[in-house]
């Protein structure tokens, strides 16, 4: 039989446990990855991995585009470009979009966020040279107010002297 001192040291972890509960979808949810595509009209082997915070709409978000170091060519990548659909109404941080090699993060010289041809170039104060995935972090993203699928393309440069962007695949984002 239980006392009340007893049920007064259990209170704290049930309602912690409790909390933990509740939160579980919420966790779940955010750490979903793009499932598995049929009918999208992007060759599979040009579907790049992602990663989305909430994926909900109109709220605040991280997106987390995935670039396969198998794309990028011998020359590297000094500029990333990414176009996105006219009907996405989403707005961008242009200030705090981060670039990564593995878990070292690559400096970004520039962003340019040009709303009227719906472009990010994001310019790279070094160029990647290394075969390792490269992961693009758009922070503080605020969603549009529609669900949608929305395919963003990225394109990359090389460099100064080759000014011809090279395609190298597509994210088909799916905002709930």
């Amino acid at each position: 039989m239980l006392n009340i001192q007893t049920a007064q040291r259990f209170l704290p972890v049930l309602a912690l446990a409790s909390c933990l509960v509740a939160v579980a979808p919420i966790v779940a949810r955010s750490q979903s990855l793009p499932g598995f595509t049929l009918f999208s009209g992007v060759d599979p082997s040009n579907q790049l991995s992602y990663r989305l915070d909430s994926g909900n709409r109109n709220a605040t978000d991280r997106y987390r585009l995935n670039i396969p170091g198998s794309k990028i060519n011998r020359l590297g990548a000094a500029q990333i470009q990414i176009s996105y659909p006219e009907y996405y109404k989403g707005k961008f941080d242009d200030k705090a979009i981060e670039v990564f090699v593995g878990e070292k993060q690559i400096p970004v010289q520039a962003v340019a966020w040009n709303r009227e041809n719906q472009t990010l170039q994001i310019d790279l104060a070094q160029r990647i040279k290394t075969k390792g995935d490269i992961q693009v972090v758009l922070n503080n993203v605020q969603n549009p107010d529609g669900a949608g699928m929305y395919y963003f393309t990225c394109q990359v440069k090389s460099s100064s002297e080759f000014p011809v962007a090279r395609y190298v695949g597509t994210w088909i984002l799916s905002i709930d």
